[in-house]
């Protein structure tokens, strides 16, 4: 095991991929079966600018949709079909919910920093249970910005009262987990909620401890 000057207290996790899937390949099955248009791919639609401006707050789900169109040629019912299979596709994984109350119950913080767009967080607020499992959270849409720029991380940190050191991150992408451990954070690449876990017993978080008071 990792030793520790500072004691881990608080637990942060991504929401895509860590909490919910998020696929873009996945969407446009969904959405197109095996009739994707030709010249277009799942990450011309998620991966560009349009989707990223959507997830920096920059326009609404109505303007990304219709900007789609614009530039990809969709009519209005095939826009509609995309959003639809995007709300369809965000899966729970349902291990790291229940990974959450553990933690929780033994008395560590949880916090979410998550590149995420308002519509789908009001959706994940209605169809999941965890969002209330959040004790704050720092969604990019909110911000102007995206991981791994460091304001995502000390806005959490600042506005929570958190200390760096004291907190450890979870993302499935490698560039946020470097963008976290660059303010302070422990961090860890996400691939399944069993590795999470072992994850945090390697700098002995045991979720089923109560933690010990500051």
């Amino acid at each position: 095991m990792t030793e520790r000057a500072t004691p881990i207290r608080n637990i942060v996790f991504d929401v895509g991929n860590v909490i919910v899937r998020w696929e873009p390949q996945t969407i446009v099955e969904l959405a197109f079966g095996h009739d994707l248009p030709a010249g277009i791919t799942s990450q011309d639609l998620f991966g560009g600018d349009i989707f990223r401006a959507l997830n920096r707050g920059a326009m609404s789900l109505t303007e990304t949709q219709r900007m789609f169109g614009e530039r990809h040629g969709f009519d209005r019912k095939t826009c509609d079909r995309l959003v639809s299979a995007l709300f369809e596709s965000l899966v729970l994984i349902e291990e790291t919910p229940k990974l959450m109350r553990r933690l929780k119950a033994s008395g560590y913080g949880i916090y979410a920093i998550t590149d995420n767009v308002h519509e789908i967080v009001a959706y994940l607020r209605g169809r999941y249970d965890f969002w209330p499992l959040f004790d704050g959270a720092c969604v990019s849409a909110d911000h102007s910005t995206l991981k791994p720029d460091p304001r995502m991380y000390t806005w959490l940190t600042e506005t929570y009262d958190l200390v760096p050191e004291e907190c450890v991150f979870f993302d499935d992408l490698p560039k946020n987990v470097a963008g976290a451990k660059a303010v302070g954070m422990e961090s860890f690449v996400f691939t399944t909620t069993a590795q999470a876990e072992a994850d945090l017993r390697s700098i002995h978080v045991d979720p089923d401890a109560q933690l010990e008071a500051a």
